[in-house]
């Protein structure tokens, strides 16, 4: 004869399972967030051979989220290229330390 798990227990292990992954998925999310935070900033200093070429084929790449002075430094450093890139919900750092990110109106 099988036994029903009682729902006090099984209450029990949802919220076991709950708090091995909670943690776990925020951990994941912050992963994915920081690797393309990495590859805009890749693409946008140090571009391999490739995305100069699509550039040069008309690729246009949006860059979201970056912080001021790294656009200021590519455009910059990077002239050529300005008519490939867009920058969108660009962030400032005020001098209290909060971020302040810039309207675009393209919502």
């Amino acid at each position: 004869m099988k036994s029903i798990p009682n729902r006090k227990n099984l209450s029990s292990r949802c919220t076991r399972l709950a708090k091995i992954l909670f943690p776990v998925i925020l951990l994941l999310t912050f992963s994915v967030s920081q690797a393309y935070d990495e590859y805009q900033y890749k693409v946008l200093l140090n571009p391999s051979q490739d995305i100069l070429h699509a550039e040069e084929n008309g690729r246009i790449m949006i860059y979201d989220g970056i912080e001021n002075e790294i656009v200021e430094t590519a455009l910059n450093s990077q002239f050529d290229r300005i008519e490939n890139m867009m920058f969108v919900r660009t962030r400032y750092i005020q001098p209290d330390g909060e971020i302040e990110v810039e309207e675009d109106g393209c919502d």
